[in-house]
């Protein structure tokens, strides 16, 4: 008697191993390829998106704000796009959207550093420093690969300053007399189409 109720007890205890039809295998196949492949879409728009803002974002960029801020939007967003096309999203557990979100993530840097070797530019100033009040003549060296940049737009902005400029045939733009009314940053960004905008900056003292 003792050893029947036992072995009921191990009966109740055993999981219970659901079979998984062909058509089931086959539809969790598909969602698997939409969970890789979406995230490389998302990503690729958040890489390119930023590639034109921040360029190689050398300076100036939080980059643990940066990707806080795609995993929070991709979140959404994916929460949107995959019942369109047919993934569960009431099935998805924890580990289904870390892995979503770690997809997401690791396209995002892969992408963005591809644009970034296939062509960003590069600036220099010379001063790097002026003094307000006193009119200065500046000059912005343009490249990209050691390649000089021609027709690149340059804006000088702040400190007072507000100046724009195209580069030559020599990669140069020149301002002259800028003439900064305030101690401060001197913001110097280059733009080109087909490229990742380039800046530096110029410090003016007092």
């Amino acid at each position: 008697m003792k050893e029947n109720v036992e072995k009921e007890k191990k009966t109740e205890t055993e999981p219970v191993v659901k079979s998984i039809t062909p058509d089931e295998r086959k539809r969790l196949l598909i969602e698997g390829i939409k969970k890789t492949v979406l995230p490389a879409f998302i990503s690729a728009a958040f890489a390119i998106a930023f590639f034109m803002k921040f360029g190689a974002a050398k300076e100036g960029v939080s980059w643990f704000s940066v990707l806080l801020l795609v995993a929070l939007l991709s979140y959404y967003i994916q929460r949107f796009l995959y019942p369109l096309v047919g993934v569960r999203v009431k099935e998805f557990e924890t580990k289904d959207w870390l892995y979503v979100e770690f997809l997401t993530i690791i396209y995002l840097l892969v992408i963005w550093t591809l644009l970034i070797n296939i062509g960003t530019l590069n600036i220099t100033a010379s001063p790097t420093t002026i003094t307000s009040g006193v009119p200065r003549d500046v000059i912005a060296n343009v490249y990209s690969n050691d390649q000089i940049i021609v027709g690149a737009m340059v804006n000088l902005s702040g400190a007072g300053v507000n100046m724009s400029a195209i580069t030559g045939s020599d990669g140069i733009a020149h301002f002259y007399n800028a003439n900064a009314t305030s101690a401060g940053n001197i913001t110097l960004t280059a733009r080109m189409k087909g490229y990742g905008g380039g800046r530096t900056n110029i410090t003016s003292i007092e």
